[in-house]
């Protein structure tokens, strides 16, 4: 049985939240595949990470994002933080030229937040995802 990790202050890491949100989406058929992470964390030696900027690696990507169009948007793209995170500058610019360019941007700061976001964009009404 595996624990859930959680920082000084008590509350859960981002890490945490992340991977509970992706059990829940694994027993969903429909939201399996359609809901992607991308490894845009870690330290990299410095030759390594400028192979991934000339693949097109950007910093501030968003954790998650949801490949299914919905309430007039192409996609949506969901950056997760603990209770006490904060956006970079990157992530901040990152979510704005998605909003940009016609997808739903969120920023969640719990389980239970990324999961009633997810939920109401994939499958209620728009109010259901953005109050």
């Amino acid at each position: 049985m595996s624990t859930t990790r959680s920082l000084k202050s008590g509350a859960i890491s981002e890490t945490a939240i992340q991977k509970a949100v992706m059990q829940w989406v694994r027993v969903h058929p429909t939201l399996r595949g359609l809901i992607l992470h991308f490894p845009n964390e870690g330290k990299r030696t410095t030759q390594y990470g400028k192979c991934l900027k000339d693949m097109g690696m950007r910093a501030g990507v968003s954790d998650l994002f949801i490949a299914m169009q919905r309430h007039g948007y192409g996609g949506a793209w969901i950056e997760l933080k603990s209770k006490d995170g904060y956006l970079t500058r990157e992530q901040k610019d990152f979510l704005s030229d998605m909003a940009v360019h016609g997808y739903f941007t969120a920023v969640c700061y719990s389980i239970e937040e990324t999961l009633s976001i997810i939920d109401g964009y994939c499958f209620g009404e728009w109010e259901d995802c953005h109050p």
